[in-house]
């Protein structure tokens, strides 16, 4: 009798094991074989502390709905990190998560970070336990980023000075790059689609002066970055600019169509898209300037 009763404890210990196996199994799993316990690596050197609407940093890695799963991304790519996970906890998490991928939804994250954090190409896979695996390749290597970095430097020097306003610098950043870049005609009239041209990166201003939208917007923001004034990038379906925050007020700023095509391939510097309102853009009726407003909520 006394050994029946010694194994009856037993028999129910195993009784709910099977009863039970499954939640078993993912507590083990969720506890031990994937800790919920997501701790950020160092930001990198250029990492972003601005504020905006549409995304914020995170520590939570845990996406409880739509908005949690957008700031997670964010938080990862502007922390400059090429391999991350997280974890879903909402029954349409993984669905957003494609939607963002197949929509190309993701890309507008780019748009927020600094253009050395900027991913060309992303990898996402998921599991059963709703563990998310991000896997991203960088536009700009290390090479092509020092390179850079000593080319503004020098340039900088060359044109800025500490008794400049901020204004005042904006306009001396806008009017070097349109004097010293032409518009990449010949890239179009190839009917081109490589998307590592030069000219849609921030070297083809710098060192080739050469450039399509991508190349003079990541250039006006490296400037941006580097004197710390706040910023982010703006796309819509065919086109990219800046949006810069000033004086208590944001402004848009298009270096691409403030550097017009002329017939005799002379330089014109203009200044039409330099600081100005969205009721400005907008009264410009350009077919190119369409843009998501519940992205880019600050330019409404």
């Amino acid at each position: 009798m006394k050994r029946w009763l010694k194994l009856v404890p037993l028999l129910i210990l195993l009784l709910l094991t099977l009863i039970y196996k499954n939640d078993i199994a993912t507590f083990l799993v969720q506890k031990i074989v994937y800790s919920k316990e997501i701790y950020l690596d160092n930001q990198n050197d250029y990492s972003l502390n601005y504020h905006f609407e549409y995304v914020q940093a995170t520590n939570d890695f845990i996406a409880n709905d739509k908005q949690e799963l957008l700031n997670i991304l964010y938080t990862f790519l502007n922390n400059g990190e090429e391999n991350f996970y997280f974890y879903c906890d909402y029954n349409e998490c993984l669905n957003d998560v494609d939607y963002l991928i197949d929509s190309n939804k993701m890309t507008n994250l780019n748009n927020y970070v600094h253009p050395y954090n900027i991913y060309r190409k992303a990898i996402i896979t998921s599991n059963s336990f709703n563990k998310i695996e991000v896997t991203v390749e960088k536009s700009y290597s290390d090479d092509i980023i020092a390179a850079i970095n000593k080319k503004i430097d020098e340039i900088m020097k060359e044109i800025l000075n500490d008794n400049m306003t901020d204004r005042e610098k904006i306009i001396a950043i806008h009017n070097y790059i349109v004097e010293t870049t032409t518009y990449d005609t010949e890239y179009l009239e190839a009917n081109l689609e490589d998307i590592d041209n030069p000219s849609h990166k921030a070297i083809g201003p710098l060192y080739y002066h050469k450039a399509l939208c991508g190349g003079y917007t990541d250039t006006m923001a490296l400037f941006l970055n580097k004197l710390k004034i706040p910023n982010y990038r703006i796309s819509s379906e065919s086109h990219i600019w800046n949006y810069v925050y000033l004086d208590n007020n944001w402004y848009h700023v298009d270096l691409t169509w403030d550097d017009p095509v002329t017939n005799d391939g002379s330089e014109l510097v203009l200044d039409k898209f330099l600081l100005i309102t969205t009721e400005q853009l907008e009264s410009y009726h350009t077919g190119y300037h369409n843009y998501d407003k519940s992205i880019y909520i600050e330019a409404k």
